[in-house]
């Protein structure tokens, strides 16, 4: 038999026929389905034309079920149970009961302040997989513009940025210099941005959001500060500056630790002259699933952020 009826095969006819074959009969299968009974013995006849098979014979009142009809139950079982469970499935993505968040965050962001948050998400959506990468801000762009992953966080916003990304402000951050307790600086509530060329300033990497604003804030200002030594990781950082190698400045979120445990100082820098504002990235022409919209939702709560504030990075 040609095997092109297979292509032509309803869900519609799969229902009815297991609805007859269930009755037996094709009003009392009318009668469920709630349609005429001419509509309904007009699909199976359309079945069975479509399969080259009778799938009923009728003796006396009742439609006594083929061989045919037998194996395409079984068949038409799991079928109709596979959209079932499809429906379920896509069902649950919509109440977010399931499904995967799959973010990319620069390095700030992702040590510091978006485990928290993470936290905060996952005690409402606990079956929710979550996946965070950290990256560097250059990083974030590409794995967002390429579709690796669904949303981004950055720290700096690059110039030239791709048409195919969109980016959305969602709150500021502070920079602040850290030096060791024993500092001169130490216990200034604040130093001029001038007088950092006076001392040894430990860098981050190329790329990273923190370093493309501190340099933005030295060009502006004519400051031209040497660049002596650069770390790759926050981390990198607070451990040269506790071993008194120089002075760094970071966001006030990825100091909070050290600075409550005693082991580093906070110096703001100026009158705080040193903000930004943290973006999301994502993609103009994508879909956000259900559950990067909720995550979206909290982290825009004043719960969330007032958490971030307040949790000490480790």
């Amino acid at each position: 038999m040609v095997r092109h009826w297979q292509h032509n095969v309803t869900l519609y006819q799969l229902r009815i026929f297991l609805a007859v074959l269930r009755h037996r009969n094709y009003t009392h299968a009318a009668e469920e389905l709630h349609l005429s009974q001419p509509a309904v013995s007009a699909q199976v006849h359309e079945l069975e034309h479509l399969l080259g098979l009778a799938l009923f014979e009728q003796v006396g009142k009742r439609l006594v079920p083929t061989q045919a009809a037998l194996v395409l139950e079984e068949h038409a079982r799991k079928v109709m149970a596979e959209i079932e469970a499809a429906a379920d499935a896509l069902e649950s993505l919509h109440r977010i009961e399931a499904g995967r968040l799959s973010l990319v965050a620069s390095t700030t962001i992702g040590n510091y302040l978006l485990p928290v948050t993470l936290a905060l998400f996952h005690r409402r959506y606990p079956r929710v997989e979550i996946e965070l990468t950290i990256e560097n801000s250059q990083a974030v762009y590409e794995e967002v513009r390429t579709g690796r992953c669904e949303l981004g966080l950055i720290e700096s916003r690059v110039e030239a940025l791709d048409e195919s990304l969109l980016l959305t402000p969602y709150r500021r951050d502070e920079l602040v210099l850290i030096v060791p307790p024993w500092h001169p600086w130490a216990h200034l509530e604040s130093v001029p941005l001038a007088a950092l060329r006076e001392v040894t300033l430990l860098w981050r990497e190329p790329g990273s959001g923190t370093r493309s604003v501190i340099e933005a804030a030295f060009q502006q200002a004519g400051i031209q500060p040497p660049v002596t030594m650069q770390l790759g990781s926050n981390e990198a950082l607070k451990r040269a500056v506790a071993a008194n190698m120089g002075v760094a400045i970071v966001s006030q979120a990825a100091v909070a630790a050290e600075v409550t445990a005693g082991w580093l100082s906070t110096v703001r820098i100026g009158d705080g002259a040193l903000q930004r504002t943290l973006h999301l990235v994502q993609r103009r022409a994508g879909h956000l699933s259900p559950a990067t919209q909720a995550f979206l939702a909290l982290l825009l709560e004043p719960e969330a952020e007032q958490a971030t504030n307040k949790a000490p990075d480790r």
